[in-house]
């Protein structure tokens, strides 16, 4: 029999979710609809008692799910994707409410969900190696970690907090769900949804304020933290978790560079390479933050660029043809601003767009293009994490691979061309925790992801994510005794 909807899962009421139970508490905040500026629901703020009631619940839990069969847990993977696919249409029109996403790349987003379930649930158990030496044998196990506090970003807020519960359950952990402040409410409602099939204090959701953060990666009794946010945060996250030994998973930011090569099909490359840049107003870890070109098709290229940008239509979430929608939120708002006011302010060219920002009714910002600024700019050397991007001359390949690994980051990379040998030697040549080659970036669960450098600690995702959150035992026996 199909699942079916449950009458007390309500899309406009949000709770805590504690032991298997909804929690409220007396202070609420609110996440900001992006495209009104107006607020959203009430969320509860997780007090002291609610961590420790959280924590206390998870550990039980664990203390059972830990021994349950790996078939037992992907067959609880299929029961999540059945309870959450009944509610699919909910989950976009609730993301587009906190994200103002358009409706296709929010449902987008609850249809990853789907496939991310159905990878994991086709992973095999990881076994360790067994040495059979002469005078012992060596059997090496992949153990769960116990409790894992997951600290989800505010630019997918649904698919990236599923895609740490996943790997931290079928590893046989419990996990407590953090959602930015920002976007709380698909986050809220999937652990919801999750308690379904779950036993209680499993899956558990808390949102809060600037105080829950800190309480979970110094909490005692939490042995993993998955976090994945901002380069500034997540040092403080390393430097929490570093007082009681915690395993750290880090996913920060990057400033990823895009190298066209000069035998690169200019009018494929380019609307690609535009789609890179814009992607989810370019409020995306891994999208394309610089554009270097070679001098001898810089201005084709350049126009071609343009062309394809101006062909992404910006607005509200259910108006038609919309390709991006508005910056998230405020903060990031008022930050990403800050790049359009230096590069006007020093004079730099704009291919596309102005230094202006014209106030609206949403965090609305027209994608634009920097026309060639000096290395030493601020929009090359920072992320702006919004949709504005400089496009750069090179001259010689090992000198523009110089300038792409200049800076104390190395999430993702792009390369551009025809020539599969030369596209390989710069791949190679790059410091980045992913590559794609002829391809918009982007991230799912099939490839290993993680940065170098000061973008992250550890990877998630791939056929070996899930080791994130499992120890390694080495048992050894010896022979004839």
């Amino acid at each position: 029999m199909a699942p079916s909807k449950v009458d007390t899962i309500s899309f406009d009421t949000f709770s805590n979710v504690i032991n298997g139970q909804l929690r409220s508490s007396k202070t609420k905040y609110q996440g900001i609809d992006p495209t009104t500026k107006q607020p959203n629901w009430d969320v509860p703020v997780a007090t002291p008692e609610d961590i420790e009631d959280a924590v206390a619940a998870a550990n039980k839990a664990f203390a059972e799910w830990k021994n349950t069969t790996w078939e037992y847990r992907v067959e609880r993977l299929a029961r999540l994707k059945e309870a959450f696919e009944v509610y699919q249409e909910e989950f976009t029109n609730l993301l587009l409410k906190e994200t103002g996403k358009p409706r296709g790349i929010g449902a987008y987003e609850v249809q990853a969900c789907s496939a991310y379930i159905d990878w994991h649930m086709k992973l095999k158990e990881p076994k360790g190696e067994t040495e059979d030496l002469p005078t012992k044998t060596v059997v090496h196990k992949f153990v769960p970690l116990g409790v894992a506090a997951a600290i989800c970003p505010w630019n997918f807020p649904l698919v990236l907090s599923l895609g740490k519960v996943l790997p931290a359950v079928l590893m046989g952990n419990a996990v407590i769900v953090k959602p930015s402040p920002f976007t709380p409410y698909t986050a809220l409602k999937m652990v919801e949804v999750a308690n379904q099939v779950f036993p209680p204090g499993l899956v558990q959701a808390l949102g809060g304020d600037d105080k829950l953060g800190p309480a979970l990666v110094e909490h005692p009794d939490i042995h993993k933290i998955s976090f994945t946010g901002s380069i500034a945060t997540g040092k403080k996250v390393m430097a929490g978790a570093a007082k009681t030994v915690k395993r750290v998973t880090l996913e920060m930011g990057g400033n990823d560079p895009s190298i066209v090569l000069p035998d690169a099909n200019i009018a494929k490359v380019a609307p690609m390479v535009a789609m890179g840049a814009f992607m989810n107003t370019a409020q995306v870890c891994i999208a394309v933050k610089r554009i270097y070109v070679h001098s001898s098709m810089y201005d084709e290229f350049l126009a071609a660029l343009v062309t394809a940008t101006k062909n992404l239509k910006v607005g509200n979430s259910n108006d038609e043809g919309v390709m991006l929608g508005p910056v998230q939120n405020g903060m990031q708002y008022e930050k990403v601003k800050t790049f359009f006011k230096d590069t006007k302010e020093h004079g730099y060219k704009f291919a596309l767009g102005s230094g202006d920002v014209p106030d609206n009714q949403g965090f609305f910002i027209q994608p634009t293009i920097v026309d060639n600024p000096p290395d030493d700019s601020m929009i090359v050397k920072e992320e702006p994490f919004g949709p504005i991007v400089p496009v750069q001359k090179y001259d010689d390949l090992d000198e523009v691979i110089q300038r792409a690994n200049k800076f104390k980051v190395g999430l993702g990379a792009t390369i551009f061309g025809t020539d599969p040998k030369k596209l390989q030697e710069v791949a190679d040549k790059l410091d980045a925790g992913s590559v794609w080659i002829n391809t918009p970036p982007g991230s799912g669960p099939e490839a290993q992801f993680g940065g170098v450098k000061e973008s992250g600690i550890g990877t998630e995702f791939g056929t070996l994510g899930i080791l994130a959150y499992a120890n390694v035992k080495a048992i050894t026996t010896a022979k004839d005794v």
